[in-house]
């Protein structure tokens, strides 16, 4: 394998992956980088803003940007948490809820355009390996953090 092969192919399906959310999404006013954050909620809802962004692991200024996004397009309310007063809370509204469907469909629709053509197994093994490199990653990046500290 030449070394930036696999680096070149990621690339190319993070852009791309990119363009086909923002487009399907525009009509939703949101973007890429509102979805994943209003997907975890879907699953998780109530959850901090730390949590929220420990979970996606996305920087907290990041994450306040995209949850200022979406309180502003009135997808999500923050709420002072009541064990932490310093600390919000993060909940969907009705408006997200009755988007939710749709997302959903967008990821699968997406999910099926990355993945045509494979087998079950074939899909298994490489979420398995997918996996397996964001551990990699996050690993170093854990390491990369705790020396600049």
């Amino acid at each position: 394998m030449i070394k930036d092969r696999f680096g070149k192919h990621v690339s190319l399906i993070y852009r791309y992956s990119q363009i086909f959310f923002n487009a399907q999404l525009k009509k939703y006013n949101l973007g890429s980088g509102q979805y994943i954050f209003l997907i975890n909620l879907f699953e998780n809802n109530g959850i901090s803003q730390e949590q929220l962004s420990d979970m996606v692991k996305i920087d907290k200024a990041t994450t306040a940007r995209a949850v200022a996004k979406l309180v502003n397009e009135n997808y999500v309310i923050r709420k002072v948490s009541e064990t932490d007063k310093r600390a919000y809370n993060i909940y969907t509204t009705d408006k997200a809820d009755a988007i939710k469907p749709a997302l959903f469909a967008i990821l699968d629709a997406w999910n099926q355009t990355m993945l045509d053509g494979f087998s079950k197994q074939d899909r298994e093994t490489l979420l398995n390996l997918i996996e397996k490199v964001g551990s990699n990653i996050l690993k170093q990046a854990n390491q990369f953090s705790e020396e600049n500290h």
